[in-house]
């Protein structure tokens, strides 16, 4: 399946690209490559110097949990010849990336990571464009959103959403979704790692799935019901305050509450390719 990639530069990003490098059933035809923030961003300078501590924390935590997850080699990066490279966010949607998108005819594309595709790109993408969500859709769309299951003390609902790109943000069809095993002792990020490679484990269901999709010529479901459904939550939602209950107040240790019955959490409600 000639497939087009469009990822994101941190590592939990890069895993996608690297499980679909070695998967037998994909020929990656082109690749592009987004150059996101510093995964340990500095923080704004009028916090409070306990905020800046609690955003240290967070981010170190974010950044060691990576690492210890998606330990591998970017060697193959090498081996992939035909890539683009974007630095700039505002230029993702550009004609120079719309003519690179025409020029491989892609059957299909993978993304994580990325800003949102908007017209004219939105229009010449393949039709079967997977997003990989960090986030269970539709109770949790849009950005950030592996932390909103825990600040809403949901652990058991953090997981991660394959679904078909459309105009409006994660209301797409879904075609598979997944949520880690919880364990004593795993923090937020933790589990955010744990799901992605949840899901990375699934990726050849979905691979075969989507394949067989583009040879029976079957169209995309364009259901948008899911825009009605649930949340979408904004980068302007969230705000360093929130951290004081994460790590203050329950001092990372939500799973942990969760698996010992001192919160309640529900049982997500997941779609999932019949294997």
């Amino acid at each position: 399946m000639k497939t087009l990639v469009m990822t994101g530069s941190h590592l939990r990003n890069i895993a996608l690209l690297e499980n679909l490098y070695n998967n037998n059933e994909v020929e990656i035809v082109g690749l592009i490559l987004f150059e996101r923030e510093n995964l340990t961003p500095e923080p704004d300078e009028n916090l409070s110097s306990d905020l800046k501590k609690l955003w240290k924390i967070h981010f170190q935590k974010r950044e060691e949990s990576e690492k210890n997850f998606f330990d591998f080699k970017l060697d193959f990066l090498n081996k992939i010849k035909n890539k683009l490279y974007i630095k700039d966010k505002k230029d993702f949607n550009s004609n120079k990336v719309c003519q690179y998108v025409k020029s491989l005819k892609a059957e299909a594309c993978f993304i994580s990571g990325v800003p949102i595709i908007k017209s004219p790109l939105l229009e010449i993408i393949p039709n079967y464009t997977i997003n990989l969500h960090l986030g269970i859709i539709p109770n949790y769309k849009g950005a950030i959103t592996m932390f909103w299951p825990f600040y809403n003390l949901q652990p058991s609902m953090a997981g991660t959403t394959y679904h078909i790109i459309d105009k409006f943000v994660d209301t797409g069809e879904i075609i598979h979704q997944n949520v880690p095993v919880l364990k004593y002792g795993d923090g937020m990020h933790d589990v955010s790692c744990k799901a992605l490679m949840a899901a990375l484990d699934d990726l050849n269901y979905v691979v075969k799935e989507v394949k067989s999709r583009i040879q029976e010529k079957k169209k995309v479901n364009k259901d948008f019901t899911l825009k009605r459904k649930g949340k979408l939550f904004k980068n302007s939602d969230w705000n360093p305050e929130m951290l004081k209950k994460i790590y203050l107040h329950y001092n990372d240790k939500i799973v942990d509450m969760f698996l010992s019955g001192e919160l309640k959490s529900p049982k997500p409600n997941l779609i999932k390719i019949k294997g």
